[in-house]
């Protein structure tokens, strides 16, 4: 393999790009090339197959048409008066005279003239020939066979199709048993009709003969003619050429006969189509394939050539102190890694002089620093004196307002529960702190309701969920009001889970934000905006890691009608926990 890269000027890994992009195209290539041909040529097989199908379907449908006239015709001559008498005489024993055969001869001419199929029409008694003047019988004229069918009641009257003229091989032979009527509808003799071999001329369409296709009219298996392949053919059009293999054979049975169409048509010219598809296939593959391996070269040596560089830098290390690459390269991930080996040297001898040392004891001091806070009892003392003060200036109301909002941090920073999980009476607690402070500016225009079962109160939640969802619909939906409003919060036991509704008459939500929200708490995605509300994203995430996906936030709002959010909790309690 070396020696392959070698010759093509190539280094391993360039080889190995080189080679992986030729390989890769090649499967894709011939896996595309494969599924489309497969795909269009099924697709053009089955339309190819369906058209040949009609055209044969359409051909039997005319052969069966013109047997049908002929059906007619022969049906109407053997009920006419004339042919009635002159059989009836017949088996009276009277002799048809001359005369009265010239006239069945023009009313036969007369009714050949109408179909095209007909070449001529014999008319048999049961012991002679009345038309044509020859010294035959129907026995000698037609097999046994068939005359024997024509007598059958169940055929009544029916035509029955025989195949080849033993007397003229290139017509074809039908018969009619003629009932007499006025004789209780007994044996009166027989028509026999001749048929032209255009037949299966009219059949043929020319778009069938321009593909080559050959039209036969066979006996099929039931018929006591058949004995070999050829001896099945009655009429043919067109001219077998090569094995019968070479053909697709599409073959449709003529209704009322023994007879079938066969329409024989070239593979060749069905697969024609299908054969060019594929060389043109091939061609763009191997065109293709050797565009890429073109391109695959040049950019193997565009890939490998920065890696090369840089890594010829890092090995002349190996000798001496480590120098910077001041090269740029095309290729981000490579100027990546020449910034950081630069970053690499400029700092070895830094770390060796034992800065590094140095630096860590610094970084230590600094994180202790940060973990030294602010004491929070700071904040409560310096609380506790304004309450004292406002106590000795008489303003016991507002005194209160700084008990309250001391409680407000008090709850905020410091918890019972390692696990940060509260009550919800202790939740509701800081719920009417917080209005009551709200209530210092708004006075009469903010109305809050709690309404929580009993039983609930002893309930666990994580904290600081509820009064962050009223803080949004004071701020958010109350606010904006002139004449103030109402929150409403309901805590209700729903089977084994808690829900908390908070709902507001405020401003509501525009239908283009409130979807986005929705959508936003769906996939989880930190939204918090100005206009969106405060911590809604936390709160349900907080609540999901908690207690998992079927818990959690739904928002509901109407423009100008209010916002309702309903938090969903599992019903627990501390000693549950």
């Amino acid at each position: 393999m070396k020696r392959i890269f070698q010759k093509l000027g190539l280094e391993y890994t360039q080889g190995q790009i080189f080679i992986g992009f030729i390989i890769t195209m090649a499967i894709l290539l011939a896996t595309t090339v494969s599924l489309i041909y497969i795909v269009i040529s099924k697709e053009q097989k089955e339309s190819t197959m369906l058209y040949i199908e009609e055209i044969a379907q359409q051909a039997s449908g005319r052969i069966e048409s013109l047997l049908n006239e002929v059906n007619v015709l022969t049906l109407q001559l053997a009920v006419d008066d004339r042919t009635q008498d002159i059989l009836a005489a017949e088996v009276e024993g009277h002799d048809t005279t001359y005369e009265d055969r010239m006239l069945l001869r023009k009313m036969l001419i007369d009714k050949t003239a109408y179909s095209d199929t007909i070449h001529e029409i014999e008319i048999y008694s049961r012991s002679k020939s009345i038309y044509p003047i020859v010294n035959t019988t129907i026995e000698e004229r037609i097999s046994e066979y068939y005359i024997d069918q024509a007598n059958v009641t169940e055929n009544a009257g029916a035509m029955i199709w025989i195949g080849i003229d033993q007397w003229d091989s290139q017509y074809l032979l039908a018969i009619r048993h003629v009932k007499l009527e006025k004789q209780g509808y007994s044996n009166g003799g027989y028509l026999v009709v001749r048929l032209k071999p255009s037949l299966i001329n009219l059949a043929m369409t020319e778009r069938a003969q321009e593909q080559g296709a050959i039209m036969r009219l066979i006996e099929t298996n039931d018929s006591p003619n058949k004995q070999t392949l050829e001896s099945q053919v009655l009429l043919s059009i067109g001219q077998l050429e090569g094995a019968l293999d070479q053909y697709l054979v599409f073959e449709r049975n003529i209704k009322g006969t023994s007879w079938a169409l066969q329409m024989m048509v070239p593979r060749a010219t069905v697969y024609s189509d299908l054969y060019f598809l594929r060389d043109i296939l091939i061609v763009l593959g191997v065109v293709s394939v050797i565009i890429f391996a073109i391109i695959s070269y040049f950019l193997a040596n565009l890939i490998s050539a920065p890696i090369k560089g840089l890594t010829r830098i890092i090995q002349g290390s190996k000798h001496g102190a480590p120098r910077e690459n001041p090269a740029q390269y095309f290729n981000k991930e490579v100027n990546q890694l020449n910034f950081t080996y630069n970053q690499m040297v400029r700092q070895i001898d830094y770390l060796i002089t034992s800065v590094y040392e140095k630096e860590l004891v610094k970084s230590q001091s600094e994180l202790k620093a940060l973990h030294s806070q602010l004491n929070p009892h700071f904040l409560f003392n310096t609380l506790d004196s304004i309450y004292w003060d406002h106590i000795r200036k008489g303003e016991k109301e507002l005194a209160q307002s700084i008990i309250q909002l001391a409680d407000m941090f008090r709850y905020s920073i410091h918890s019972k529960r390692d696990d940060g999980l509260v009550t919800i009476k202790e939740e509701l607690d800081q719920v009417k702190r917080y209005a009551d402070l709200m209530r210092m500016r708004w006075q009469d225009r903010l109305e809050l309701s709690i309404v929580c079962e009993d039983e609930l109160y002893s309930c666990i939640l994580p904290k600081l969920v509820i009064q962050p969802l009223v803080e949004n619909a004071i701020v958010h939906g109350i606010e904006p009001l002139a004449d103030g409003g109402k929150v409403t919060i309901a805590v209700e036991r729903k089977l084994d889970s808690i829900e908390v509704v908070v709902s507001d008459n405020g401003i509501g939500i525009s239908s283009e934000d409130l979807i986005h929200i929705q959508k936003q708490l769906i996939i989880e995605r930190n939204f918090v905006t100005e206009n969106q509300g405060i911590g809604l994203f936390n709160i349900n995430r907080v609540i999901k890691l908690h207690y998992g996906d079927e818990y959690g936030l739904t928002l509901q709002s109407e423009h100008n009608q209010g916002t309702t959010v309903k938090l969903t909790i599992p019903l627990l309690t501390a000693f549950e926990r």
